[in-house]
């Protein structure tokens, strides 16, 4: 998992789930390590790791679409793309 200057990456599925229904930072795409994916958001304030603190401090997103974004999320991890658009995994 990288995190660059102007990226923000995590493996945790609930968290990229809540950024993304939230839309604190842009989902770009998806990203296959060894084992894992990483799920890579656009950060060019570099909040993502105050947002998980946020989060793991009880931050909330509507439920319903939190929900539908974990399904996304999976699906497009699953089927081996990258992001809503379609494009495939960073390598």
């Amino acid at each position: 998992m990288n995190n660059s200057k102007n990226t923000y990456a995590t493996e945790d599925l609930p968290f990229a789930a809540y950024l993304h229904v939230t839309k604190r930072l842009k989902f770009i795409g998806c990203e296959r390590g060894d084992r894992r994916v990483a799920f890579v958001f656009s950060d060019p304030q570099g909040e993502g790791e105050a947002l998980f603190i946020a989060y793991l401090d009880g931050a909330e997103a509507p439920t319903a679409r939190f929900y539908e974004s974990v399904k996304l999320l999976r699906k497009l991890m699953d089927a081996g793309t990258g992001s809503e658009h379609g494009h495939r995994f960073n390598r």
